[in-house]
């Protein structure tokens, strides 16, 4: 059984793992750091549910935006502790109280990121912010089939692919979605657990460390817009913005990612969420820098929730349309570097600290060029 032609095919998703009947799916990763399916032939029965529960190959149930707010948690506390308006843990919270599940990204014990099950308002505040990086779900579409199966109301958050691909195995497994809601992000794009992970061991023998004690992706402290890392190694605090310098360069992202089916505003999901950049001009005075949600309720299911909650936050509805400019993967793909290939090639001889001083330099160079309007 052949699940692609190339990686630009494959999200990544877990789907075709978890509907596999004899379990001959299994993910591993590629020389970039990313997960791809791996057929075992000596238990597949070539059934055929891998390719066919393939929503980025075959296409997902879209919504069209309903109502589009921008939001604001009223607990101030909360909203700082979260990376923009806080509406996932308004949500999350209307789920955990009357007794649901709620999934969504956490870092694990060596900072890698993967999905994983809450049952309790702490366990779930492990999910808080945002992760640059793609997250692995683990087995956690079947966990998602339990608990729905089990009667339990569900909360899953993650990038568009990941709802998408899930929805579409509960689809082929027949499990009712009545009791699940669902969250998806707009995504600019999702890097490699790798790249992160060299990053982290980068900064720590940068500073002569033992060990990496804790990370925080966009640091919250510089303020809601700004995008810095920290890293602290041994205990001690390190911010920089050279992780996020290579990823809004674009190299380290996902092939499947510059061929998003998800980047625009047909969303798979219950709800959208995005940091609501272009705020000031839409909804002037409502920007603190504390952070602001961009909202999007895509079904009458998820519209019954909120209005169940929005109670919890201040909120101004918006025209969706008019934010898709400022959060451009509301309208279309991340472009693909044209040197994407090179910057692999050096990456797999030099390693990453070469990697990253030569496109610091490259990067730098740009700015100069563009500022002084040089070709």
């Amino acid at each position: 059984m052949i699940l692609f032609d190339s990686a630009q095919q494959c999200c990544g998703c877990t789907a075709c793992m978890a509907v596999c009947p004899t379990g001959a799916i299994s993910m591993e990763t590629d020389a970039e750091g990313f997960y791809y399916p791996k057929i075992n032939s000596q238990k597949c029965v070539n059934c055929g549910k891998c390719r066919s529960v393939c929503s980025f190959q075959n296409g997902y149930n879209k919504n069209t935006v309903l109502d589009a707010y921008a939001i604001k948690h009223k607990d101030e506390k909360i909203r700082l502790s979260s990376r923009s308006g806080a509406a996932f843990i308004l949500i999350s919270d209307a789920v955990l109280e009357q007794g649901g599940a709620v999934y969504g990204a956490a870092f694990d014990d060596d900072f890698s990121v993967s999905h994983r099950r809450a049952d309790t308002k702490t366990e779930r505040d492990a999910f808080k912010g945002s992760k640059y990086v793609q997250s692995h779900p683990n087995n956690t579409f079947s966990e998602v089939k339990h608990d729905l199966d089990s009667g339990k109301t569900v909360l899953f958050s993650g990038t568009g692919c990941q709802v998408g691909g899930l929805l579409s195995f509960l689809e082929k497994t027949k499990t009712s979605a009545e009791n699940l809601f669902t969250v998806d992000l707009v995504c600019h794009g999702v890097p490699s657990n790798k790249v992160w992970l060299d990053f982290l061991d980068y900064t720590r023998r940068k500073n002569g460390a033992k060990s990496v004690t804790k990370a925080d992706f966009r640091d919250k402290s510089f303020g809601w817009a700004p995008h810095f890392e920290s890293v602290w190694t041994d205990g001690e605090k390190h911010s920089s913005k050279d992780y996020a310098m290579l990823f809004y360069a674009n190299h380290i992202l996902r092939p499947s990612c510059y061929e998003c089916i998800y980047a625009n505003c047909e969303r798979p999901s219950d709800f959208t969420l995005a940091d609501f950049w272009g705020v000031d001009s839409i909804v002037p005075d409502f920007n603190d820098d504390k952070g602001v949600s961009l909202f999007f309720v895509n079904t009458q299911k998820g519209q019954k929730l909120f209005d169940s909650v929005k109670q919890g936050c201040e909120y101004k509805a918006v025209e969706a349309e008019r934010c898709t400019k400022p959060n451009p993967n509301l309208r279309r793909t991340t472009p693909k570097p044209n040197d994407r290939d090179a910057f692999w090639k050096m990456y797999a001889e030099k390693g990453f600290d070469k990697t990253i001083k030569t496109y610091k330099r490259k990067n730098y160079a740009k700015k100069i060029k563009a500022k002084l309007h040089l070709p």
